[in-house]
């Protein structure tokens, strides 16, 4: 007998999906309450994947909910929720409802209710569409749970825009239906048979969408948001190793150039050696063509000098007279300057430059010319060359080293400047201040000069006077 009970639910069950299957309505009776009497009702096609209904079975002596679900093929907690009973504990002449579900050939696939789907355009954000349908970020992601960026959306992309109850969404997989997803999630059973318009489980199929209400991807929001800042933190790595590179870039140009410089200055330098050692040659040359001129000169003078010498010891003895006379004269007349105010020339503080000379040529008219003058502006002391001559009367150095006079110094004091010409080397410098008797060179022959000697020269005001005035 109970074989055959057994034999007779399945053969049931199976009639039952055939009708499902074939019929668009299907009367079934059932007990819509257990406490009331049994009412028909008709399983219609709706717009999913499925068409659904349910079976009345009367308990039988041994039978159990386990033996039942597997002969309709639903799971037990189906059963459970379809009869309303908490616990797998039956009794003989019992009643209950087994959901049933039978698959047509229409695969549409079922939204929540007040669920629509939006069509991303270009440049919308997920923050962009949520402002745009009063939703927070929470509230749509937790409608498209399976969004992978915040930021990155793509033209066409489809989302889903709960327009009432708001909560998680996700679609039935192969073993799951309604009961078992508001298990997993925490949620009452009648909160989202309500939420999804659902009477029975089998409402609700594999590839339909479920909404669970008050569910939130809190879990996906903070995955999203540390994708979002990973892919922050890759992007300024990026950007970093980018001006990393740049700078590399920046550092192996810079470094060429300076190769490039200091290739340059290479090749300058060796140009301007180039350019010293032909200038050096040239000057070579040039104080060989003066040296050659010097002895020419010298060579001259020489001859010269033979016919010359009773003339110069006589020009030497009536340069003596002269100054003897001079200095007679100086003791009755007062030669008054600038820089020694009122003070006469026997008390100016000069004294001879050089401590061994021969007076070779006398101040004012000689009996031979030098260029267009034979006027001598100065006073001739003949010495070997490298005498020390010390300055005659202190003053200031204005000018050392290559002039008028060959090389010369210049010692200045007030309007009056004192020449000492014609030296091989001078001891002091520009600027300097020096005291009667301090040295201030060496006796030579440079310039226009026939032999060695100092040109001692002396000028007020830029004229030259007669130094024998100031000379004790």
């Amino acid at each position: 007998m109970k074989s055959f009970s057994k034999n007779a639910r399945r053969i049931t069950a199976a009639a039952i999906a055939l009708l499902l299957q074939q019929a668009v309505a299907t009367p079934l009776v059932f007990p819509y309450n257990f406490r009331t009497a049994t009412k028909t009702i008709s399983v219609k096609s709706v717009e999913s994947t499925v068409e659904r209904g349910s079976a009345i079975v009367r308990i039988q002596p041994g039978d159990s909910l386990t033996q039942i679900a597997a002969d309709y093929g639903v799971r037990v907690k189906s059963i459970m929720w379809a009869t309303g009973i908490k616990k797998d504990q039956l009794k003989p002449g019992m009643l209950v409802r087994v959901p049933l579900v039978a698959v047509v050939e229409n695969n549409i696939t079922k939204l929540p209710p007040g669920v629509f789907v939006h069509e991303v355009e270009s440049g919308e954000t997920l923050s962009t569409i949520a402002r745009r349908y009063g939703l927070s970020i929470i509230e749509l992601i937790s409608a498209n749970p399976y969004t992978s960026s915040l930021d990155r959306m793509k033209e066409g992309d489809r989302l889903f825009i709960p327009s009432a109850q708001r909560g998680l969404i996700v679609k039935i997989k192969p073993g799951q239906d309604l009961v078992s997803l508001a298990e997993f999630y925490g949620v009452d059973v009648g909160q989202v048979a309500k939420a999804n318009n659902a009477t029975l489980p089998s409402d609700l199929s594999e590839g339909d969408y479920v909404l669970l209400p008050g569910v939130m991807a809190e879990g996906t929001l903070e995955a999203l948001n540390t994708r979002r800042q990973n892919e922050i933190e890759n992007r300024k790595k990026r950007e970093l190793l980018e001006r990393y590179q740049r700078y590399l870039v920046f550092v192996k140009r810079k470094k060429q150039q300076q190769y490039e410089r200091y290739l340059a200055f290479l090749e300058e330098k060796k140009e301007r050696k180039a350019r010293e050692a032909e200038l050096a040659k040239q000057q070579a040359i040039e104080e060989a063509r003066q040296q050659a001129i010097a002895r020419e000169q010298a060579r001259k003078a020489e001859a010269r000098a033979a016919v010359l010498a009773k003339q110069r010891q006589q020009q030497q003895a009536a340069l003596a007279q002269q100054a003897r006379a001079a200095r007679r004269s100086t003791s009755k007349t007062s030669v008054v300057r600038t820089s020694f105010d009122s003070k006469p020339a026997a008390s100016t503080g000069f004294q001879w430059p050089m401590r061994s000379f021969t007076i070779t040529s006398g101040y004012g008219r000689r009996g031979f010319w030098i260029g267009s003058s034979n006027f001598h502006t100065g006073v001739d002391m003949g010495a070997p060359t490298g005498t020390p001559i010390y300055a005659a009367s202190s003053g200031r150095i204005t000018a050392s080293g290559w002039g008028s006079y060959g090389i010369n110094v210049f010692v200045s004091n007030g309007n009056m400047r004192v020449i000492y010409g014609h030296m091989s080397r001078t001891a002091v410098q520009v600027g300097q201040y020096v005291d009667r008797g301090d040295l201030l060179g060496y006796v030579g022959c440079t310039g226009i000069c026939t032999g060695p000697h100092l040109h001692f020269e002396v000028q007020i005001g830029g004229s030259h006077v007669n130094p024998y005035n100031y000379l004790p």
